[in-house]
């Protein structure tokens, strides 16, 4: 697991460029004191401790670029001409554009994919950020020095499936086979350990099953069909859930037939739907209709109603006071099953929809019926449609922590109480009412909120629901105060996390990233919330307080 603490630090100098993979820290030192050179600016710069390349660069150059593709150019050519800085080869490692926006402040914002030759490096990527004049001011990256590596693979992709799907019924053998569902394989390098990868096909495989279902991300080396990494993709609720609450909703729906449907036509083209697993594991499952249209889901005791009034209520939070239209920007409808699989007490986000279990009757109530919960996984859906953040260890962490905020952010802007805590109303471990998390006071529920308190385990991906309330814990401060800080407010901070998501975290983004980004979000904003943001992450540990 990666950990840094963010320290910006400031270099000046001048001397003669100087390229190639074998970099030590005074070429690399060397590389920044060109680039100030270059440029008539000091730049501030945060290294990531495990490999050693920017994660964080801030500065300016003259203006380079007036349209999309003069910013693409320019950003290529800016990583490829200080290679030295990022500890790349300019003669083995390109750089993709994956993404290209203009923002509302006319600033422009590349995101690269670093490749080696044509084959694309797992999680290796990099923002470069134009101001509106086209000059090049912030880059946020995770970008990767990897010695030199054959890709010729003796794997085929179809091999490499039958590898994947194998090592998946070694490590799952209650798993009928028929409960897997395998994509086409694809080409990747995947890093092992700093300045070393493998060259590797990636398997993504469906585990549908009712009790614990997965999406499955294995790497199997193109060279030798071993079993490189494996991780499970699926964002869930950590096994607790929420329940019909006797919440009534004006919902909308469609008529067809003399049949009414839990179709909305207003949200997203194809429209957003809500379905029935019928306690199964196969999705999305039967569509919910009736012949009635104030009487729904009557046998799930209205699980079906709450899903489709919270999932339409996310919809509207992030296209209202974001201007998104969908997770993915693209204007599609979300689906959501509910009554998915046996006493299933959890939710998850599996790439496509939603999907929500009915509790196990006891200490946990069926999950669709929170809105927090919904919203939560309504962002997982954002989140991998923007930054990609992983799904485990400290970038999960991040992801996870996100979801909490966002989840808050859109109870909060439907009128529910700003209580900082997820669950609190449908979990209810021996009768009593109790958080799943708690960003307020986190401690309360079991969770850490300074960065020192990091849990290392090996138990849900590396900790990710557990150490999540570190970062959604500075959320909660900059948003409402605390200890000598003074809390900018709902409406300034989900402005924030909403651009530094959106625009500046990359996949393998940690904490300290987050600090960067939602630092140089409120910057882009010229409201002057800067301070009451650093304060925030100095709070919980993640940046050091300035002497």
């Amino acid at each position: 697991m990666n950990r840094s603490i963010v320290m910006w630090v400031l270099f000046s100098g001048c001397a003669s460029q100087s390229h190639g993979t074998a970099v030590d820290g005074s070429t690399q030192d060397q590389a920044l004191h060109d680039l100030e050179r270059e440029t008539g600016f000091k730049w501030t710069v945060r290294y990531q401790a495990d490999v050693g390349t920017p994660s964080f660069l801030d500065g300016q150059t003259t203006p380079l670029a007036a349209t999309i593709p003069d910013a693409e150019r320019s950003a290529r050519a800016f990583i490829l001409n200080h290679s030295a800085l990022f500890k790349i080869d300019p003669q083995e490692d390109t750089f993709a554009t994956s993404n290209a926006v203009i923002d509302e402040f006319g600033m422009m914002h590349i995101r690269l994919q670093q490749k080696k030759s044509t084959v694309p490096i797992w999680q290796a990527e990099a923002i470069i950020h134009f101001a509106a004049d086209g000059s090049i001011r912030t880059v946020t990256a995770h970008v990767l020095s990897i010695d030199h590596l054959s890709l010729i693979t003796a794997i085929t992709s179809e091999e490499s499936s039958v590898h994947a799907v194998n090592d998946v019924r070694l490590w799952r053998p209650d798993i009928d086979a028929s409960a897997l569902e395998t994509k086409t394989p694809s080409l990747w390098i995947f890093p092992v350990s700093p300045g070393q990868a493998k060259l590797a096909f990636r398997v993504e495989m469906a585990i549908n099953d009712g009790t614990n279902p997965m999406i499955v991300e294995t790497f199997v080396d193109a060279q030798t069909g071993d079993i490189v990494h494996r991780e499970n993709l699926l964002d869930s609720l950590e096994g607790r859930g929420v329940g019909p609450l006797g919440d009534a909703h004006t919902l909308a729906i469609t008529e067809r037939n003399g049949s009414f449907w839990l179709e909305d036509g207003s949200r997203g083209n194809p429209p957003q739907k809500t379905y029935d697993a019928k306690s199964g594991a196969q999705l999305p499952g039967t569509e919910i209709k009736s012949i009635d249209p104030t009487s729904w889901d009557e046998a799930g005791l209205g699980a079906g109603v709450d899903a489709h009034a919270f999932v339409a209520a996310s919809y509207d939070y992030f296209a209202h006071v974001h201007s998104l239209a969908g997770w993915d920007g693209k204007g599609k409808g979300v689906h959501a099953s509910v009554h998915f699989g046996t006493q299933f007490s959890g939710a998850f986000f599996n790439g496509n929809q939603l999907a929500f279990g009915d509790g196990d009757g006891q200490n946990i109530s069926p999950l669709a019926a929170s809105l927090d919960v919904v919203a939560h996984e309504f962002t997982h859906g954002v989140i991998a449609n923007s930054a990609g953040l992983g799904h485990e260890g400290e970038p999960g962490a991040l992801n996870e922590a996100i979801a909490d905020v966002f989840g808050c952010f859109i109870a909060y802007g439907q009128g529910t109480q700003a209580d900082w805590q997820i669950g609190e109303a449908i979990y209810h471990p021996n009768g009593q009412r109790k958080a799943m998390r708690d960003l307020a006071e986190p401690s309360a529920t079991g969770n850490p909120s300074l960065y020192q308190e990091y849990q290392f385990t090996q138990d849900d991906q590396g900790g990710v629901h557990l150490n999540s309330t570190i970062a959604s814990h500075a959320a909660y401060l900059m948003t409402e105060g605390g200890d000598r800080i003074g809390g900018i407010g709902s409406s300034a901070a989900e402005r924030i996390w909403y651009r530094a998501l959106s625009r500046y975290l990359v996949a393998h983004s940690l904490f300290s990233d987050a600090a960067d980004a939602t630092f140089v979000s409120a910057r882009d904003f010229g409201e002057g919330h800067e301070t009451t943001v650093r304060q925030a992450w100095e709070s919980v540990g993640v940046m050091m307080a300035q002497p």
